[in-house]
């Protein structure tokens, strides 16, 4: 459990000094410059989900705090799907960013908080609640440090079909795959 703490330590500190020490990332660009900053910045995050990962298959006893799944099941696929659209759509123009402000960190929050539900064991809570925890911060920090929400401009529709479409195929590509990224297989009945 302590290397899944850790990773998340890292994860959300790293991510956290654009968001509330801006002055610190600029100096160190200036210092390093403007590439190596990004490589060290990835590299500092691969770090902090190797230690996720590790931490997560280094349990071999799992403490189940709860067992909702065959309830929550379907409205958490849905809840992840939506997550996987919003995630395109922080990529995509598209009318989705008139309306959700911060769609990466919203989407990843689903992403998150349907894997916390589906989950109840102990290191889900851990692992999966941190990282909701860890964006719902990040969402409000950045709003204050940014101020009011400036609405952009309007897309057409069709470039929200595409983004939709994209969200889709990855919710697809991650549930086929998901037993290679996570080591968890989805056909095994829980």
């Amino acid at each position: 459990m302590e290397l899944i703490l850790l990773g998340l330590i890292v994860w959300s500190s790293v991510h956290f000094v654009p968001v509330v020490a801006p002055d610190f990332r600029q100096s160190l660009i200036e210092k390093v410059g403007a590439l190596p900053y990004r490589g060290l910045f990835a590299l500092v995050i691969l770090a902090s989900v190797a230690l996720m990962v590790v931490g997560w298959r280094s349990i071999e006893s799992v403490t189940v705090l709860y067992d909702i799944y065959d309830i929550v099941v379907a409205p958490c696929l849905l809840l992840i799907l939506a997550g996987f659209v919003l995630m395109a759509a922080s990529k995509l123009k598209s009318n989705f960013s008139r309306t959700v402000r911060h769609p990466q960190l919203t989407g990843f929050s689903l992403w998150a908080v349907a894997h916390t539900l589906m989950n109840g064991d102990l290191r889900a809570v851990v692992l999966f609640g941190g990282l909701a925890l860890w964006a719902i911060a990040t969402i409000f920090l950045t709003n204050r440090r940014d101020g009011a929400f400036q609405v952009p401009d309007k897309q057409l529709p069709h470039k929200g079909v595409i983004v939709f479409a994209v969200g889709v195929c990855v919710f697809i590509a991650a549930v086929l795959g998901h037993e290679y990224l996570s080591g968890v297989d989805l056909t095994v009945k829980r």
